[in-house]
């Protein structure tokens, strides 16, 4: 349900009473929905370990700055028009999952950042991600050359 604030309120996000409000800036909506907790499966803690070992590779600041360069360019393609990437964390994970589903031999849970060099994995940069057709080809993929 999409939702309007009142009484000079630019934005609310966050649960109240048993209400969660969701706010997207850029498209300046918010959506309300009711509260309901997911129920824990086995997924969900082999989806937390993975992730959780994606961040701790604590890819180079270059890396990051190359990765928000190329998600606003992502962004901008007419194809992706409803499927708007909302952070770089969000586009580096997808990166890393479609790498594992390209080479069934890359474990997410243990890869490590020697590891992606050894190997020389494509996620080595935005650049080498593009190339090996991981991600879309963007204006000036090029120049995205930093370094995990």
């Amino acid at each position: 349900m999409k939702a309007t604030l009142g009484w000079g309120l630019s934005s609310y996000t966050g649960k109240m009473q048993g209400v969660v409000f969701c706010h997207y800036k850029r498209e300046g909506l918010i959506f309300v929905r009711k509260f309901t907790y997911p129920k824990i499966t086995e997924h969900n803690h082999k989806i937390g370990s993975t992730t959780a070992n994606l961040h701790s590779i604590k890819p180079s600041e270059g890396y990051k700055n190359d990765m928000r360069s190329y998600l606003d360019r992502y962004n901008k393609l007419r194809e992706n028009e409803n499927r708007y990437v909302r952070s770089w964390v969000n586009l580096y994970l997808k990166l890393m999952r479609d790498m594992a589903k390209q080479d069934n031999t890359i474990d997410l849970q243990t890869l490590t950042r020697e590891e992606i060099y050894t190997r020389d994995l494509p996620c080595l940069s935005v650049k080498r991600s593009v190339e090996a057709g991981l991600l879309p080809v963007v204006y000036d993929y090029e120049a995205l050359d930093r370094q995990i």
